[in-house]
C-alpha cells in the first residue's frame, strides 16, 4: 500500500515538475528591442558611404594604373625605336671601323686588331675598344662613334625591357582593379537599396526637414582660390544627394569638394581618402574657410575615412551628408568621427 502511494506520489511530482520545465521561460531568451529608425538610417548611410569611398578609391587607382600603362607603351616604342637605329649605327660603323684599321694596319697587327673588333659580344667589345687608341685620329674618331652606337644599342635594350615589365605590371594591376570595382559597385548598389529602405522608414516629417537648407547665411574665405572654392560649394546648397556625382546639381561629398575647387582652378580627385593626403594638415583650433575637414569610422584610421566637408567658420562646414539630405551647412562635430583635416592652398 506504501509503495502504491509512492508510486502516485512520485508520479504526480513528476507531472508537476514537467509542467514547470514546459510553461517556465528559457532563461537565455532576452526581449530584443528594434532598432531606432533614425539610428538605422544613419548606420546603413555611413556603411553605404564606406562602401561608396572604396569604390572611388579603386577608381582613381585605375586611372593612375592606365596612365602609367599608356607611358609604358610609349616608352616601349621609343626604346624599341632607339635600339633599332643604334643596331643599324653599329653596322655602318663596324665595317667603317674594320676598313680604317685595314688601311692603317697589314698582316699579324691587322689580325689582332681585328680579333678585337670582332669579339663575342658588346661588352667583349668595349672592354677591348680601349687597346685600340694606338689607330689614328681618324680612326679614333670612328672608333668613338662605335663605342657610342654600341652603348645606345645595349642602352635600348634595357630600357625596352624596363618598358615592358612595366607594361605588364600596369596591365596586370588595372585588370585586378576593374574586378574589385565591379565588386564595390554591385555592393554599393544594394546596400543603397536598404539606405533608400531605412530613409523611406522615417516619418513624412523627419523627412522634410532634411530636405530643407536651414542655412543661408554668408560666410567668407581668405582671398584667393580657398575663398573662390568656398564660394562655389556655398552656391550649391540645396542640390540633392546622389551617390558618385560631381556636379553640378547632384553631389557626393567628395563630389562637392572636388567640384568647388575646379572652379578655383585646382584638380582635386574624387575619393576623400586621397583629397585627405594633399595640401598640409591644420589642427582643429586653426583651421580656416576653405579647408577640408574630414571623418572616419572612429578608428582613426584613414583608410577608413567615408565623409570631407569643407569649413566656412564658426565651428560649421558645408558638405554633402548622404541620401535623402540637400547640401547644406552643419556643424563639424558630423558623425563625432571627425579625424582631421587639410588646407588644399594657402
Amino acid at each position: 500500500m506504501y509503495f502504491r502511494r509512492s508510486i502516485r506520489s512520485t508520479a504526480a511530482a513528476a507531472a508537476v515538475l514537467a509542467m514547470v520545465t514546459i510553461t517556465a521561460p528559457p532563461t537565455s531568451a532576452q526581449p530584443t528591442t528594434p532598432e531606432d529608425p533614425k539610428a538605422r538610417y544613419e548606420r546603413l548611410a555611413e556603411l553605404a558611404g564606406q562602401t561608396d569611398e572604396d569604390l572611388l578609391k579603386a577608381t582613381d587607382d585605375l586611372k593612375i594604373k592606365r596612365a602609367d600603362l599608356e607611358k609604358a607603351t610609349a616608352d616601349l616604342a621609343a626604346a624599341t625605336e632607339q635600339q633599332k637605329v643604334a643596331e643599324a649605327d653599329q653596322v655602318r660603323l663596324r665595317g667603317q671601323v674594320d676598313q680604317l684599321a685595314a688601311a692603317t694596319f697589314r698582316g699579324a697587327r691587322f689580325s689582332k686588331i681585328s680579333a678585337l673588333l670582332t669579339g663575342d659580344s658588346p661588352e667583349d667589345f668595349l672592354d677591348r675598344a680601349a687597346a685600340l687608341q694606338m689607330l689614328s685620329t681618324d680612326n679614333s674618331e670612328a672608333l668613338d662613334r662605335m663605342v657610342t652606337a654600341v652603348r645606345s644599342t645595349e642602352q635600348g635594350r634595357a630600357n625596352a625591357a624596363d618598358a615592358q615589365r612595366r607594361s605588364q605590371e600596369a596591365t596586370s594591376s588595372a585588370e585586378r582593379l576593374i574586378v574589385e570595382i565591379r565588386n564595390r559597385r554591385a555592393d554599393l548598389d544594394k546596400q543603397i537599396v536598404e539606405v533608400k529602405r531605412a530613409l523611406n522608414a522615417l516619418p513624412a516629417a523627419d523627412r522634410a526637414e532634411m530636405a530643407k537648407v536651414k542655412d543661408n547665411g554668408v560666410y567668407l574665405g581668405p582671398p584667393g582660390a580657398a575663398d573662390t572654392a568656398l564660394q562655389a560649394a556655398l552656391d550649391r546648397r540645396g542640390a540633392e544627394y546622389e551617390w558618385a556625382a560631381v556636379g553640378p546639381n547632384e553631389f557626393d561629398c567628395s563630389g562637392l569638394m572636388m567640384w568647388a575647387y575646379a572652379k578655383a582652378g585646382i584638380s582635386l580627385p574624387h575619393s576623400s581618402r586621397a583629397q585627405f593626403t594633399l595640401g598640409r594638415p591644420v589642427a582643429m583650433n586653426e583651421l580656416l574657410p576653405g579647408d577640408l575637414v574630414f571623418y572616419d569610422d572612429g578608428t582613426g584610421n584613414p583608410s577608413r575615412i567615408h565623409h570631407v566637408g569643407m569649413f566656412v567658420g564658426a565651428g560649421k562646414m558645408i558638405d554633402a551628408p548622404t541620401e535623402g539630405q540637400l547640401v547644406d551647412i552643419r556643424s563639424i562635430r558630423g558623425d563625432g568621427h571627425y579625424i582631421g583635416a587639410r588646407r588644399i592652398v594657402g
